[in-house]
């Protein structure tokens, strides 16, 4: 009986802390269209970025989704973070059904790393990294963005595809709790991809942005409250 208590109140605070976050859920979505409108200028480089998030967007729309990648890379990061918290990876399944991970624990970093975490675009961008402090590969860097625009692109829709349905780890973790958490993580994400490759675009100004105007919704509606009181 404690036990189910117990999880009728976390569930409660989740959902509480949900509705709490829904300004900055606000906040940072602005903050973000405010500095993308800020990128006035691309070089061709940066052009090979946006054409990599249309070539996938085409991909997707046009002939297949990629379903089969998404979820290996989806198992992937569940088990990455099975490994990061500690923990043992048992098994691990992927099928064009889905997949499966199972493992020696269970927390809400492992069930929703998956959703917040652009694998793909992550293993390029590392390679990328390790590779250039042994070889001059600045010749490459229009492939790079290339590629870092279609994986991230990919990694978004796939993540809004899977998220149509009620997935597993979404609902052990409280749905809406989890549903703010990944929107907040990846727009944090996109942001910090945005500020590598675009020099108009600033995360800091973004993170700045997002938490002013998050603050002063929060204020407005405190005032709002002990006005109401004072009627």
């Amino acid at each position: 009986q404690d036990s189910t208590t117990e999880k009728v109140m976390g569930r409660i605070a989740k959902f509480a802390v949900s509705i709490l976050a829904i300004p900055f859920v606000i906040s940072s979505s602005y903050a973000l269209y405010r500095e993308i409108g800020k990128i006035y200028s691309l070089d061709s480089n940066q052009g090979y970025f946006i054409l990599g998030a249309v070539v996938y967007l085409i991909i997707h729309t046009v002939f297949f989704k990629p379903n089969v990648v998404y979820i290996f890379g989806h198992e992937l990061t569940h088990a990455l973070a099975m490994f990061i918290s500690a923990g043992k990876v048992k098994s691990f399944k992927v099928s064009k059904k889905g997949g499966e991970v199972k493992g020696t624990k269970s927390n809400i970093f492992i069930s929703l790393a998956p959703y917040f975490f652009p694998t793909y675009t992550l293993v390029i961008m590392l390679i990328w990294h390790v590779a250039r402090q042994i070889w001059n590969i600045r010749d490459y860097i229009s492939l790079f963005l290339f590629s870092v625009g279609l994986t991230l692109t990919f990694h978004f829709v796939m993540t809004v595809e899977f998220l149509k349905t009620k997935q597993p780890d979404l609902i052990k973790s409280g749905y809406m709790f989890s549903i703010v958490l990944i929107y907040l993580i990846n727009l944090s994400i996109a942001a910090l991809i945005l500020n590598f490759v675009f020099a108009d675009f600033s995360f800091k100004n973004y993170a700045y942005n997002a938490y002013d105007l998050g603050k002063e919704m929060y204020l407005w509606a405190w005032r709002q409250m002990f006005s109401l009181r004072g009627a």
